[in-house]
């Protein structure tokens, strides 16, 4: 019985750690799909500086500065799709971080939301 509860611990934990990984991971692969959507549509400065912003970890500047890509005239139906799915997914991300107490997060968040409501 107690090898069953140490076991159950143990798969629990593991199950945290990795779903507070697949949230980064979801949110690299959605900026990977960015790019490549993007790709053949030549230089954008908008997308160059939001790629930027998620490099440092500034997903709260990433998804501000592709909200407004959002806008922009002449952004293809796969490109904004691009765009949706990644700002989702930098949210998400800061989501589980905040729900976890990151500090850093709630401010971004708090920063986007700013943004949004200007």
């Amino acid at each position: 019985m107690k090898t069953l509860r140490a076991m159950l611990c143990v798969s629990g934990a593991a199950l945290l750690a990795l779903s507070g990984c697949s949230k980064k991971a979801q949110a690299d692969s959605r900026v990977a799909e960015l790019e490549k959507a993007f790709a053949k549509a030549g230089a954008n400065p908008l997308l160059d500086a939001a790629l930027a912003a998620v490099r440092t970890n500034d997903y709260a500047g990433g998804v501000i500065v592709l909200e407004t890509l959002k806008r922009t005239p002449g952004t293809s139906a796969e490109q904004l799709m691009a765009v949706h799915e990644a700002v989702q997914a930098l949210t998400a991300d800061l989501v589980a971080r905040a729900a976890k107490g990151d500090a850093n997060a709630k401010a971004a968040l708090a920063a986007i939301e700013k943004a949004r409501s200007q």
